[in-house]
């Protein structure tokens, strides 16, 4: 079995520096209409809408399985979030109670565990590795953010494509050699992102995200925002699978120093 892959270039990757996985059986590519948007112009855009998301405050409802938890846990969770990738995860057992709450800033983690008076410090390269919780806690903190497409470097090479009536971009950064770190399928019609998968540097699948039912959540200095209201995600081992379904989002919030809790972060980078 392939050792456990880190997520801290995928986590860098998708936002935060910043489903179902596709073992099934193809579906044969259907025809249609040439390409009306370039990659370029698809990278123009997504580098648009992510830019344009200064802050967020999200709050959704985690359904978690997978081989890193005991059992299937529920529960509900609060985002906030400082571009480019200071983020604040609370999360709560549906008696109330705090389960863990998370802080990331500066590439390092802040986690708490208020109810058994824990906490643990570290980079987030280590994050993915850190006892039941860091698989699904990675792959969480991946899939709350990744519809806005992820961080696009200068160098990063893009093909497009197009695949059963979706545009299919892939990411190529060229510190990899030219393997694909990440493939994502867009809705023809609103360019909204359908899927993400992203991949390691050995091109072994770490993580899948299909996001679906957008709906309008506000507006910013790129245009009206639509968020998905519903997310799976499931990273490529099996250790953790996820169901995020968003009650509420707003974009572009007045952030405090509540928003943040007892841990000190920086300012905006």
């Amino acid at each position: 079995m392939r050792s456990s892959p880190n997520l801290t270039r995928t986590l860098c990757s998708a936002g935060l520096g910043l489903v179902l996985l596709a073992g099934c059986a193809r579906v044969p590519v259907i025809p249609s209409a040439p390409l009306t948007v370039t990659a370029e112009e698809l990278v123009i855009l997504l580098r648009e809408r992510e830019i344009a998301v200064r802050t967020l405050k999200a709050q959704f409802a985690v359904e978690a399985s997978g081989a890193a938890l005991k059992a299937p846990q529920r529960m509900e969770a609060a985002l906030v979030y400082r571009r480019p990738g200071t983020i604040r995860l609370q999360t709560f057992a549906r008696m109330g109670f705090a389960v863990f709450d998370l802080v990331l800033a500066d590439g390092q983690y802040h986690l708490l565990f208020p109810m058994q008076g824990k906490s643990q410090k570290g980079s987030v390269a280590e994050l993915d590795h850190k006892n039941a919780l860091g698989a699904p806690i990675s792959l969480g903190l991946l899939a709350t953010l990744g519809s806005l497409g992820g961080t696009f470097l200068p160098t990063d090479q893009v093909v497009l494509r197009e695949e059963n009536d979706q545009y299919v971009l892939d990411v190529m950064p060229v510190s990899d050699g030219g393997n694909v770190a990440r493939r994502l399928w867009f809705t023809r019609s609103t360019l909204e992102v359908a899927r993400q998968d992203l991949f390691d540097a050995t091109g072994a699948l770490q993580a899948t995200m299909v996001y679906q039912d957008y709906r309008a959540v506000g507006s910013t200095s790129a245009g009206p925002l639509t968020w998905p209201t519903r997310v799976q995600a499931e990273d490529g081992l099996g250790r953790a699978k996820l169901v995020l379904t968003f009650h509420d989002v707003i974009p572009n919030p007045e952030l405090t120093s509540q928003d943040w809790g007892s841990v000190e972060v920086g300012g905006d980078h």
